[in-house]
């Protein structure tokens, strides 16, 4: 296998983006510019049969590999024209060889990177001292009926839901600006110490999103908007990338109602799957839980230099 920089972008939207889906899109990877790496995993010179993608950023004259911002994988996808099991075994293991020896070779102080959750074999970081770690997103079957699905809420999600409606929240579709929505979560991420990357979130809004690729809903009571969630789709699934409510409107539910009118949205626009886009954070995960989806694993990678690792220890030993 050859592992190098993509020549061709359009070639390589077109062998990823159908497997990938919005991720790999022509205009979700305008978000970045060129700050993103994209490599091509090569059969021979010419053929391209997958490839991945990566932030490469300097920070105290220390070198640091990472998602992109707001990209919940690194994109890796790979095409084999092997049959048989074994076959299949021995290509998966040499394109993540191939992958895992691309990484180690960029000598980075600090590597943390996530991949695509249908990719499982990660022997080959394992055995090149990486650190494995599984994390968890909650998906819903959007094949289900509505009903059925709600069905499957925690009991106390849909009598909170119900509350909010009684007390007159409404919720509205695509009702903000891009101007106004890049303001709102700018804000609501500020509020929370979460990294905003502030060129990136605008660039979301400003050279993403468009009505074939994204949707916003706005909980508003008495014309007072109270929530915003913000989702990215392809064919086959939604995501929930960005939500943020108020806190002092002082109601409850906002949050819940507008998870649901995103699921039935999903659903009206014919996607396949409602993802939550990671739930790792303890509050999160249990308030993404009560909507009753599917426990799905995915894989990061974590490689630190010895002397920062024994930094990070100190403040995420769960990563490392």
């Amino acid at each position: 296998m050859i592992l190098k920089p993509i020549e061709n972008i359009d070639l390589f939207i077109e062998k990823s983006e159908p497997i990938i889906g919005v991720f790999c899109s022509k205009k979700w990877l305008s978000v970045y510019g060129d700050q993103l790496t994209i490599i091509g995993i090569y059969k021979d010179e010419h053929q391209l049969i997958g490839g991945f993608y990566y932030y490469k950023t300097k920070k105290i004259g220390l070198t640091f590999l990472k998602l992109p911002p707001y990209t919940p994988h690194c994109g890796l996808f790979f095409m084999s024209e092997s049959k048989n099991t074994a076959s299949i075994n021995n290509f998966s293991k040499e394109i993540m060889n191939d992958v895992c020896t691309y990484f180690s070779n960029q000598n980075s102080s600090l590597t943390v990177l996530a991949f695509p959750s249908n990719i499982i074999d990660f022997q080959p970081f394992i055995w090149n001292k990486y650190k494995v770690i599984p994390s968890y997103t909650y998906r819903i079957n959007l094949e289900n009926t509505i009903d059925n699905i709600i069905s499957n809420f925690d009991s106390k999600n849909r009598n909170v839901i119900n509350k909010a409606t009684k007390e007159g929240v409404f919720v509205s579709e695509n009702t903000l600006t891009k101007t106004e929505l890049f303001n709102f979560f700018k804000d609501s991420l500020n509020t929370t110490d979460a990294n905003v990357y502030e060129n990136e979130l605008k660039n979301i809004f400003h050279k993403f999103s468009d009505n074939t690729n994204s949707f916003s809903l706005e909980a508003r009571i008495n014309q007072d908007l109270i929530g915003t969630v913000f989702c990215v789709f392809d064919k086959h699934t939604c995501y929930y990338l960005l939500g943020g409510i108020n806190k002092k409107s002082g109601i409850q539910g906002v949050n819940n109602i507008l998870i649901q009118k995103s699921i039935e949205k999903s659903k009206e626009l014919g996607c396949k799957i409602f993802d939550f886009e990671g739930s790792m954070l303890k509050g999160v995960e249990k308030f993404f839980r009560s909507f009753g989806p599917e426990l799905i694993p995915y894989f990061t990678v974590n490689k630190a230099a010895l002397p920062l690792e024994i930094l990070l220890k100190f403040k995420k030993r769960e990563l490392f």
